[in-house]
């Protein structure tokens, strides 16, 4: 036995195919061409639900074609109706089922936590899935109601109500697969830059920045701790390359195109070869376990005496400085950009004796222009320990006792043979993975 449902509220969809009215045949016909038709089958609709009420009583009635939906990501709906309406008086459901020549389970009896008044705003704003922006929204002007409800005015009058309510639906949703894109992270399968530059893991990001930098710091320190072992078992070498030249001559464009190039043949080696750029302030923050760090002009005091140093000591464990909480900083190679010398740039800090720094930069590269030409040269040297001490005069006119200085390796003018020589010669065998490089 059926059981007996009674409300004043209904709501109710069917697909416009004459097959799914039980009307007359005359009036299915409309359905065969229903675009054309569209307004003459609402008003059929809209008698019928009349003559359930008497003449003096007041019906509040709207309903609007839906034929843009997506079902499954791609396909398109067929055409469907989705109408409300709103009566005076209980009316039996079936009496509705009935007039309006449907089966009775495409009608609904709306409910709310929120009460009736809630209820009409959420049955109203479905039409045109106006808090649903996941959805295609239909225009206002798509919605007819027969005079009996202004709707662009409801919809005006709720607009704030429907964002908001979007704007949580839409966090809610994202945070339903929060723990899958954090273990993600965790797993180093989405990086810092692929959740920026999707939209929903934007947003998702947006709104747990906290769990998402506790994830990125998570990832960061494994990679460097493990990264730390295999420095430590020799499994590769340290490789600090400083590019001096004068402003605007392509320092930072070089060093770019380095890491750019040793990242290519990381890769090919299963490794990630992953790029940091560190700012000139809290240089480390955002440092999350990248084998490429490119320091690209930045101050002595960008970083402190002490901080350079463990940087640059190739089996030193120590933590970075940072702003929420020391890094562990364990790259394959750092690239440093500066307008002056090694011994200039470094002959700055007072704390710390030069010859320190000066041993732990393998190799130095240099772009100059000569004989008043524009044509740029390049030119690189390493580092060797002088067997006589020579002397570094500082600005203030103190003295430095050096035993450290660089010997010339080669120069040439063809930048792309520049960059593949250095690597392939010098940088490439010192910081891949060991069995590449005894391969």
């Amino acid at each position: 036995m059926t059981k007996r449902i009674r409300n004043r509220r209904f709501l109710f969809e069917q697909q416009l195919k004459s097959k799914f009215w039980d009307w007359s045949i005359q009036d299915k016909q409309l359905f065969d061409d229903w675009e054309t038709n569209k307004e003459k089958i609402f008003r059929l609709i809209f008698n019928r639900v009349r003559a359930l009420v008497e003449e003096d009583e007041f019906v509040e009635f709207a309903i609007v074609v839906h034929d843009r939906d997506i079902s499954y990501g791609t396909k398109l709906v067929d055409p469907h109706v989705h109408g409300y309406v709103d009566f005076p008086k209980l009316v039996d459901l079936s009496k509705v089922a009935s007039i309006l020549g449907v089966e009775r389970e495409r009608i609904e009896t709306p409910k709310s936590k929120g009460g009736r008044a809630y209820t009409r705003i959420n049955a109203l704003a479905y039409l045109i899935h106006a808090k649903d922006k996941d959805k295609f929204q239909y225009p206002v002007s798509d919605v007819e109601t027969f005079d009996t409800l202004d709707y662009e005015v409801f919809i005006n009058q709720n607009k704030e109500d429907f964002e908001n309510y979007s704007a949580t639906r839409k966090r809610e949703k994202a945070e339903e697969k929060l723990d899958l894109v954090l273990s993600k992270v965790q797993s180093g399968e989405l990086t810092y830059l692929d959740v920026m530059k999707d939209d929903k893991l934007a947003f998702l990001f947006a709104n747990n920045q906290q769990k998402f930098r506790e994830s990125f710091n998570f990832y960061g320190e494994r990679e460097a701790f493990l990264r730390l072992q295999s420095l430590q078992r020799g499994d590769y070498q340290l490789t600090v390359l400083y590019i001096q030249g004068k402003p605007g001559i392509g320092k930072s464009t070089l060093a770019r195109d380095l890491a750019l190039e040793t990242q290519k043949r990381l890769n090919t080696q299963g490794l990630k070869g992953e790029i940091y750029s560190a700012g000139s302030k809290n240089p480390f923050d955002n440092y999350y376990g990248e084998e490429i760090l490119l320091l690209d002009d930045l101050r002595k005091d960008s970083i402190s005496g002490t901080d350079w140093l463990k940087l640059f000591d190739p089996i030193n464990s120590a933590r970075m400085s940072a702003r929420y909480q020391n890094k562990l900083v364990v790259p394959r190679l750092v690239i440093l950009s500066a307008y002056m010398s090694p011994k200039t740039f470094f002959g700055q800090i007072e704390t710390e004796d030069l010859n320190q720094y000066l041993r732990r930069i393998n190799f130095s590269s240099e772009i100059s222009l000569k004989h008043g030409r524009e044509d740029r040269f390049y030119s690189v040297s390493q580092i060797k320990e002088e067997k006589a001490a020579s002397h570094y005069q500082r600005s203030d006119g103190s003295s430095i006792v050096l035993n450290f200085d660089f010997e010339d390796l080669f120069s040439m003018q063809d930048k792309s043979r520049f960059i593949i020589k250095l690597l392939d010669e010098y940088i490439y065998p010192r910081i891949s993975p060991s069995e590449v490089a005894n391969g």
